[in-house]
């Protein structure tokens, strides 16, 4: 879930922040900057006066990216007993040196890194700022006066942003004069906070004093988490602009919102002239939406346009498509997406292939509950039919499936867990995640146009590259490639740690999309084995107990495909970096660590 970052300037705003159910409470002085500092003994105050009851993050300051000017101000920032110190990394030839500067400080506090959407934000230190040990990343704007973080990082860019980092292990934040219709455009890419200053103050700007009904205002349209203990404070009306709709009442009709004469640059066409360039294609979009009030007041209560518009922005931007009949689906199944929209009408039309437009147009209507949610390269598609019945084998113990997250690989848990898992009592096989390996898959792929097919086995191999490092860890691994040798190594007391391709290349029944990862092809094994449990290691530790398959997938925890892929009767577990450093005890004991996912709610069979 997507928390609210507030900054504030003192122990009064801050109480005003906490009082507004401010998820984290920032600290720094928008008049000296766009990350001015405050003084420490005001930091301290104020982390005084909260107790712990929301985090404190403070900003270091706008300064030079002198490491050893960065690192003092840092050090002096974490002294105070903040939760989070946030530096400020100026375009420089020096940005790396000044992260590694800060590495030791990072092994004991939580760093995050800000980079500015409007000076040409370096998105290849993102790597640089996992290797030494930072805990997220956001991006931020340098000059306030200069336009808001959308009128630099357009939403087609910011997946790219989002999914980089996260599969790095970080947490990442988006900020830099958010207003409120802002809000709903950014929640579906599932960023771990959004930052705000200029919302919160009102009429009088960021400079100004922040006041409780703004503050009130935005939180309203940030859904919030259930309180442990205590009831949902979840505002659902929101939530269904991201994809759920419990509250949603039929009997209010419909609206029509509508995107019309909408034209982009694309890469489309299936002759050989058509690859290599644009061409311009015009979309019209009609989308019937429930709606949740007959009495619409403000953003919570509408499905804005712009989502549609983002949207279609964020599928042209993944590369060459080969037909418009394939855009026109992938649109609809975009928007479809939402519960509130019951059907849409999408025309495509190219406009450079003679003296008339050519093109297609679909209308779909919304399918029948349990349909798959999907996304990535090669569009989102009904995964409903992939779904594996857990396969019974009684002759022998049914084993865990463990997959260690390729993000674990640059972490300093990856040790900890291996050597935990080599020495579990509990019959396990390890699925290693392609992480690092699966990524320069992804990036090779937007630069050289190969196919989904191609992406697809090369990302499998990216997860036996990672397998190798992990063997190469600990004696009591063996490799193992089909299930005979998994049940041949269980019985020898080993662990084996599987090498996917030889079984999921040819295998039917997996769909050669991003949408099936590491966590669906584990899913799947989980199936072919008739496992008893399935363990998911995560470099984060964004889930709760409460959370469904569902809500992790709108997060991006899991892939698109995984609720689909997940075995009946499979116990599902979740685990972060915190869970390291018991893991080895509780394996030892026969245990899991983590926290166990509720199973997903398949529709009812039907008879005949």
């Amino acid at each position: 879930m997507t928390k609210m970052l507030g900054s504030v300037t003192g122990v009064d705003e801050a109480e005003i922040a906490l009082s507004g159910r401010v998820d984290i409470i920032d600290l720094k002085d928008p008049k000296a900057g766009a990350l001015g500092a405050v003084a420490t003994e005001i930091i301290g105050q104020v982390t005084s006066f909260i107790a712990g009851r929301a985090p404190v993050s403070a900003v270091c300051g706008d300064l030079p990216m002198e490491p050893e000017t960065i690192r003092a101000k840092a050090e002096e920032i974490a002294a105070t007993g903040v939760d989070y110190v946030k530096i400020g990394f100026f375009p420089s030839a020096n940005a790396a040196a000044c992260a590694e500067a800060l590495a030791p400080l990072a092994a004991r506090t939580k760093l995050i890194a800000v980079l500015f959407a409007d000076l040409a934000p370096d998105f290849e230190l993102l790597p640089v700022f996992a290797k030494h040990r930072f805990h997220g990343a956001m991006v931020d704007t340098a000059n306030k006066a200069n336009g808001r973080l959308l009128d630099h990082l357009p939403p087609e860019r910011i997946p790219g942003f989002i999914d980089r980092a996260k599969s790095l292990g970080l947490m990442v934040g988006l900020s830099g004069s958010l207003e409120a219709p802002d809000i709903p455009r950014l929640l579906p890419f599932a960023p771990d906070f959004l930052g705000f200053r200029g919302a919160l103050c009102g009429h009088s700007g960021r400079t100004g004093s922040i006041s409780a009904e703004a503050v009130s205002q935005i939180r309203e349209l940030v859904p919030e988490e259930s309180r442990a203990g205590g009831p949902s404070s979840v505002d659902y009306r929101l939530l269904a602009a991201r994809g759920y709709s419990p509250g949603t009442d039929p009997t209010l009709g419909t609206d029509k919102i509508f995107v019309r004469d909408f034209v982009l640059p694309v890469q489309i066409g299936a002759y050989s002239f058509e690859h290599g360039h644009t061409q311009k294609v015009r979309f019209d979009v009609t989308a019937d939406v429930l709606q949740v009030t007959d009495h619409p007041e403000d953003m919570r209560h509408v499905f804005s346009y712009d989502i549609i518009m983002d949207g279609i922005r964020t599928i042209v931007a993944r590369g060459h498509i080969q037909l418009s009949e394939a855009l026109a689906e992938q649109v609809a199944t975009y928007i479809l997406e939402n519960p509130r929209v019951v059907r849409v009408t999408v025309r495509v039309e190219k406009l450079e292939l003679g003296a008339g437009g050519v093109g297609v147009e679909i209308e779909r209507k919304r399918q029948a509950a349990g349909r798959g949610v999907a996304s990535g390269p090669a569009g989102r598609k009904d995964q409903s039919a992939v779904s594996q019945p857990r396969q019974e084998r009684p002759e022998v113990i049914r084993p865990t499936i463990v997959k260690l997250g390729g993000s674990t690989a640059r972490a300093a848990e990856m040790e900890n867990w291996i050597a935990a898992l080599a020495s579990s009592r509990l019959p396990i096989v390890i699925v290693p995640g392609g992480g690092q390996f699966a990524d320069q898959v992804r990036e090779s792929q937007i630069y050289m146009d190969f196919s989904d097919i191609a992406a697809h086995a090369m990302a499998i191999l990216a997860m036996e590259q990672f397998g190798q490092i992990i063997l190469d860890r600990h004696e009591r691994l063996t490799p193992a490639r089909s299930l005979e040798e998994m049940l041949q190594a269980l019985d020898a007391g080993k662990v084996p740690v599987w090498l996917p391709s030889s079984l999921a290349l040819p295998a039917p029944d997996i769909p050669a999309s991003w949408d099936m990862t590491s966590d669906s092809l584990a899913a799947w094994l989980a199936g072919k084995l008739g496992a008893k449990a399935l363990l998911l290691i995560k470099q984060t530790g964004a889930f709760f107990g409460s959370d469904t398959i569902d809500s992790l997938a709108v997060r991006g925890i899991v892939d698109a495909g995984f609720a689909a892929m997940l075995p009946d009767g499979v116990d599902f577990h979740l685990a972060g970096p915190k869970d390291a450093a018991e893991a080895g005890a509780l394996l030892a004991a026969g245990n899991l660590p983590g926290i166990a996912i509720a199973p997903p709610i398949r529709p009812a069979r039907k008879a005949g």
